[in-house]
């Protein structure tokens, strides 16, 4: 009976995940301290990507790679975030499902 109800509430869980998705990247640009810590995820990120695209190509690493605008590095940012939510709840559930199939199995053996 736990199973199926817990099957239940991991579909509305995923179901829920991509308006909380949207309304996380909606509400994200406007909290300044937050704002701050998301620009400097973004170009991070923006490096990092555009290091190993030029490693990938053969173009020359040691070169000065120019900072996203302010703009684009929120839009990056929230797009970034609101992607890993999206995924992380499924592997939080097939997470959780796998835990609880292993610990009804060990309560049973």
């Amino acid at each position: 009976m736990v199973l199926p109800l817990l099957k239940l509430g991991t579909l509305a869980l995923k179901t829920l995940s991509k308006p909380i998705a949207a309304r996380l990247k909606k509400e994200a640009g406007l909290h300044p301290k937050f704002r701050n810590l998301i620009i400097s995820m973004a170009q991070a990120n923006h490096r990092m990507t555009t290091t190993v695209q030029r490693r990938i190509y053969g173009h020359a690493t040691d070169v000065e790679i120019r900072p996203l605008n302010e703009e684009k590095a929120v839009q990056a940012a929230v797009d970034l975030l609101g992607e890993i939510f999206v995924f992380s709840v499924p592997f939080l559930s097939i997470f959780n499902s796998l835990y609880l199939t292993s610990y009804l199995f060990s309560v049973t053996v």
